[in-house]
């Protein structure tokens, strides 16, 4: 390939790709300062001729490299984590690296992998550390290659499992379950230090409590990295609505999916979903897969169920409309809908912004389509809303529901 870049893009993700000699893993340049900003045209033009390395971490987005120097280790890690057959993977002289994406919570930091035996393996790299994903090899003299050439897989890091034979396997929150008293513990591993997980007891709810402070602020900077509108709706929507509580789990998701499908977009019902999972895991026995798995199915009866609930007019007009119209037809519909002593029946407030916000477009696209609405006689403009300006707050328009 003249330039690998596109192709390399479409693999990793975001990320930000470093410059290196060919046949170098790297030198004494400064590459810490590069952020995905700095991925230009210009800048990811120059990266052909040479080795390419991925800043990995925060940086990129949440990518990580699972480096298996051995490929014992290699075949050893991908028997215990079989989804990840799935995942970029390449090699250099031996064993390979996986590629994976982590949202939520992970280790921020290099980990070193030993086996029983005091033997160096491989490593899990993250935050100040980059790998090569492209070029020559320095010790082979031979190209970099995909082992397995498909799109990083995003996952939560405490889906990964590792090798009995690994002395050190890193951790971030995890659950012991005390089959003796049929309780639930939690423990907080210190990966940083390399440490086995250290148990947080009653008397150390300190470890705990921070841990799950951590657990939120990293599910809502990684959804806010993807979509930073929807991070704003799920404290305005979620958080105030739906409390996390032990073995309630699944209440939540039949509850919260049928209002999200009449709140927002119904691509960024599961995102929502999932974000409360990660924001509270601790309270959740059940796996990650398992909660959006449930989510997914409650979402499709929740699609089927919503169109049988209209009356026969309503769902032959909701039927003829496009995607975004019929998901601007369910949020302007609950709005108006809902009971409220302040203002007349079946009116209802909402700005192009926030409507925008809901359905993951610009706020000039959801100008459109609620003008759009208006033309089909769906909705009614009663008063023009105003835009912010310095020092004086916005006004959203007010409509009225016709239907």
């Amino acid at each position: 390939m003249s330039d690998p870049v596109p192709e390399l893009l479409e693999l990793l993700g975001p990320v930000v790709l470093i410059g290196w000699p060919k046949g170098s893993k790297g030198t004494d340049q400064k590459w810490g300062h590069l952020t995905l900003e700095d991925m230009t045209p210009q800048h990811l033009g120059k990266l052909k001729d040479g080795n390419i390395g991925v800043a990995l971490g925060e940086v990129s987005g949440g990518l990580c490299a699972i480096d298996c120097d051995r490929d014992d280790f290699a075949e050893a890690f991908l028997a215990v984590n079989p989804a990840l057959a799935g995942t970029l993977q390449t090699h250099g002289a031996r064993g390979r690296v996986f590629w994976v994406r982590f949202h939520g919570v992970y280790p921020k930091q290099t980990i070193k992998f030993k086996n029983d035996s005091g033997e160096a393996i491989g490593e899990f790299r993250s935050n100040g550390a980059q790998s090569i994903v492209w070029g020559i090899h320095p010790d082979t003299q031979k190209p970099y290659e995909f082992v397995v050439k498909k799109p990083a897989l995003r996952i939560e890091f405490g889906s990964i499992r590792w090798p009995a034979d690994i002395s050190n396997p890193p951790g971030v929150l995890c659950r012991h379950a005390d089959i003796q008293t049929n309780s639930v513990s939690l423990h907080l591993c210190v990966s940083a230090s390399l440490h086995d997980c250290i148990p947080a007891s009653l008397h150390n709810r300190t470890m705990v409590v921070l841990g799950n402070i951590a657990a939120r602020k990293q599910a809502l900077k990684a959804l806010a990295a993807d979509h930073p509108a929807l991070a704003r709706l799920y404290t305005e929507l979620v958080e105030p609505r739906f409390q996390a509580l032990p073995h309630a789990r699944n209440d939540f998701i039949t509850q919260a999916v049928p209002f999200l499908y009449r709140a927002v977009a119904a691509p960024f019902v599961p995102l929502l979903v999932g974000c409360f999972y990660d924001c509270n895991r601790a309270t959740f026995n059940d796996s990650r897969e398992q909660h959006m798995k449930e989510a997914q199915a409650m979402l499709a009866s929740v699609t089927k169920s919503y169109t049988d609930s209209l009356i026969d007019s309503e769902r032959q007009v909701y039927e003829a409309l496009n995607e975004q119209e019929q998901a601007a037809f369910r949020i302007c519909r609950d709005l108006a809908q809902l009971p409220e002593p302040q203002r007349e029946p079946l009116t209802f407030f909402l700005s192009f912004e926030h409507l925008g916000a809901r359905l993951g477009v610009f706020p000039i696209q959801a100008q459109r389509i609620m003008r759009q609405l208006e033309i089909y006689g769906l909705l009614k403009l009663l008063e023009k809303g105003t835009k912010r300006a310095l020092g004086v707050p916005g006004k959203a328009g007010t409509y009225r529901w016709l239907l």
